[in-house]
């Protein structure tokens, strides 16, 4: 009796075979690199987190551990906190998660809980909370090359360490953006319905939304780790390029002009002044400050002038060493930065 012979494999069945050994071992070699470049990871973050920084930032990321395989690195802390020793200035949050695709690492998304503590020894405390915190940043060998952030229901309570006076600002939406431009620190914000009291007094002012866009020359270095604790926004140039003030209700203020930050952190510049509904401001603002109703008066007096009657109009604010004057009126006294 004749013994059954065992067919050979067709082509079509050595080349499944052949695939399915390229791909298991193409897994397996993903796996091997993904699990080395995520320790990789995590070891450079808690490195520079230990301050093995340029800037000599020391931070805490509590629990720090990686995940997201396969797809992407995620980083989960239960706490975060730093100390900025150059810059006088220390904080803390709640759990922070960031996530970044494996095919694009410098794109990093994060989220962080609040509340958040911040100590400086420029002579204040503040205290965050928040609904939602979301942020993106996208870094490169140069340190960040721009980062973005965004509030809901913020709550922002600043306490001065000199006098004690808390100045506390609520706002359903905050968003923030700033990038390095060609070797400028461009900055940009948006706010949305704010109100703020002063020792839980609330200021007679209906919600304000603001937008603020501005440039500091050569101040792109304080986004770079390697450069950042040898700049300061003290001694530079810059020119805001809008910023708007709305009261609703068709009040309407834009700011724009260059302006100078001293080496004492006063500001310098000349402001050009666009403004809507002179009167109904002249209004709003003596309701919210009694206190300075004459002034309000004459500053509404002199733009009524500058603009021939009309409730509509713009004016130059000379700024010198931190004291804003609309002609010959003094406007007030701008707090160092």
């Amino acid at each position: 009796m004749a013994m059954p012979s065992t067919a050979p494999q067709s082509p079509t069945s050595r080349k499944v075979l052949l695939l399915g050994v390229l791909i298991v071992l193409f897994i397996a070699v993903y796996s091997v690199a993904w699990y080395y470049a995520a320790e990789f990871l995590r070891n450079r973050i808690t490195g520079f987190f230990s301050g093995g920084n340029p800037a000599g930032v020391t931070a805490n990321c509590d629990n720090a551990t990686m995940g997201g395989y396969p797809f992407r690195f995620r980083l989960n802390c239960d706490r975060l906190s730093f100390d900025d020793n150059f810059q006088g200035i220390s904080a803390s949050s709640g759990p922070i998660r960031a996530a970044a695709q494996v095919y694009d690492p410098g794109h990093v998304v994060w989220e962080m809980d609040g509340p958040a503590e911040v100590r400086s020894a420029l002579g204040f405390n503040a205290v965050l909370e928040w609904g939602d915190l979301r942020s993106s940043f996208r870094a490169g060998l140069t340190g960040l090359q721009r980062s973005s952030m965004e509030w809901t229901d913020l709550r922002t309570r600043v306490t001065s360490t000199v006098t004690n006076q808390q100045v506390e600002v609520v706002t359903p939406h905050l968003e923030t953006h700033v990038r390095q431009n060609n070797g400028n620190l461009d900055y940009a914000a948006l706010t949305r319905d704010a109100v703020m009291t002063v020792d839980g007094a609330a200021i007679a002012l209906p919600p304000v939304s603001a937008s603020f866009d501005t440039t500091f020359v050569d101040r792109g270095g304080l986004l770079d780790p390697r450069l950042a604790h040898r700049q300061q926004l003290y001694g530079t140039k810059g020119e805001l390029r809008r910023m708007v003030v709305d009261l609703g209700e068709g009040r309407v203020l834009t700011l724009s002009g260059p302006f100078s930050v001293g080496d004492d952190g006063l500001i310098s510049g000349s402001i050009r002044i666009e403004i809507e509904k002179i009167r109904a401001w002249r209004d709003a603002l003596k309701s919210a400050f009694p206190d300075k109703r004459g002034t309000f008066d004459d500053i509404a007096k002199v733009l009524r002038v500058l603009t021939l009657g009309r409730d509509d109009g713009s004016a130059e604010v000379t700024i010198q060493n931190g004291v804003a004057m609309l002609g010959f009126i003094p406007l007030g006294q701008l707090p160092p930065l």
